[in-house]
């Protein structure tokens, strides 16, 4: 079970029943544990089996809640020994709306609540960083001395990390203070701190001499890189590149330290990712054939892969840029949400939420989808924007609510 609370609300999510004679869900609510559900009643039933979420309302902002759903089969039978899941709700925090974005679509109770952290590019020589609440209210910002920006992610200390184009990553505190900075021209889509304090981060427009992947210490010690020329240097991939007018051979656009130790690589101009090993031989590519100048592929929980795709490829012409999800065992697409609106391309972002949504970045959007992928929130520029002009949307990640 999933929770989160909420502004007095309180959303659960549940598996969906396998059971072939099932006739309903309930769910219980209580402000003690609940380990025995005889002589309870339950708050609300929910008929439908694939209907797995449900939201409780005019929750008291501070106090716990506890929270158990149960499947009932069609004869009555139904678990009375039960485990369940507590929170306590968080108020919302409130912000200054900006007349640069608005939050124009927000289901609450289907939403994952918290905040969205995103670099924002959309003022011409102004980058900064915002954090906006579910309003569109922003709670958080940060304007940044130069450059434009590609990647913001929180970190586990509250820190931001952030990369500027051809400058270099840097490390801020919520006072807005830089606490750390790697500087180097060869920087641009994506960094990632790793747990032992390392830094993890690509360079995109990239030539056949340079590494395409670095990892250094916080010291600034490159401590690992991979240079692309040692494994794929020969045809039919040192043809490949003319994708930017030969300005990039792979263009890596995101790189992800896998648990098992090994690195997830995005070479986009090669329409599929490699996995490599500690020294930086290729184990495994994912995607070829489905994969179409991915953008910020990741791999899930599952052991899924999800990404943004551009369908750039003569035989995928006509076809809208999405998010999908694909099996790496089968190479099949098991999830896919085609992204609406030709104005919100390029789409460079696909985030999986606790939840089951997926946070997907267009150029001038921001939307939560469900599985079913129904829209359950929305945030647009106040002006549409070019790609060309710099401005739009790159990436978003969002925040949890603090437990």
């Amino acid at each position: 079970m999933a929770t989160d609370a909420y502004d007095g609300r309180v959303n659960i999510w549940w598996d969906e029943s396998t059971a072939e004679d099932f006739d309903h869900y309930n769910v219980y609510i209580g402000e003690s544990a609940i380990m025995d559900i005889t002589d309870i009643t339950p708050v609300h039933q929910v008929r439908d089996i694939s209907t797995t979420n449900y939201q409780a309302t005019g929750l008291k902002v501070g106090s716990e809640y506890y929270f158990v759903v149960t499947a009932v089969d069609k004869t009555g039978n139904e678990n009375k020994q039960v485990a369940c899941a507590s929170v306590t709700t968080t108020p919302m925090s409130r912000g200054t709306a900006s007349p640069d974005i608005s939050v124009d679509s927000y289901e609450s109770d289907k939403a994952w609540p918290g905040t969205t952290l995103l670099p924002f590019n959309y003022t011409p020589g102004k980058p900064r960083i915002i954090e906006v609440n579910m309003l569109g209210e922003i709670v958080w910002e940060y304007q940044t001395p130069r450059g434009m920006l590609f990647d913001v992610e929180l970190l586990t200390n509250n820190n931001i990390l952030f990369t500027v184009f051809q400058n270099g990553i840097y490390e801020v505190n919520r006072k807005g203070e830089i606490v750390w900075s790697y500087l180097d021209k060869k920087v641009s889509h994506d960094a990632d701190r790793l747990p032992n304090g390392n830094t993890l981060f690509v360079w995109g427009w990239d030539t056949v001499d340079d590494a395409q992947v670095k990892e250094v210490n916080p010291k600034g010690e490159i401590v690992w890189d991979w240079y692309a020329k040692d494994h794929f240097y020969k045809s039919p991939y040192k043809e490949i590149g003319t994708t930017d007018g030969g300005n990039s051979w792979l263009h890596v656009n995101a790189v992800q330290r896998l648990s098992n130790g090994n690195t997830l690589i995005s070479p986009r101009n090669f329409n599929f990712v490699v996995e490599v090993d500690a020294e930086g031989s290729v184990l495994r590519t994912i995607g070829e054939g489905v994969l179409d100048e991915q953008h910020d592929p990741e791999i899930l929980h599952s052991g899924n892969l999800i990404a943004a795709i551009h369908n750039s490829l003569p035989e995928n012409r006509g076809k809208p840029q999405q998010a999908v999800e694909i099996d790496p065992k089968t190479g099949t697409i098991v999830w896919q949400f085609p992204v609406p609106g030709r104005d919100n391309w390029p789409v460079r972002d696909a985030n999986r939420l606790p939840n089951g949504n997926t946070l997907i970045t267009g150029l001038n959007r921001i939307v939560e989808v469900t599985p079913q992928g129904e829209v359950v929130w929305r945030l647009t520029l106040s002006e549409v924007v070019t790609h060309a002009s710099g401005r739009g949307l790159y990436k978003a990640e969002r925040v949890d609510i603090p437990k």
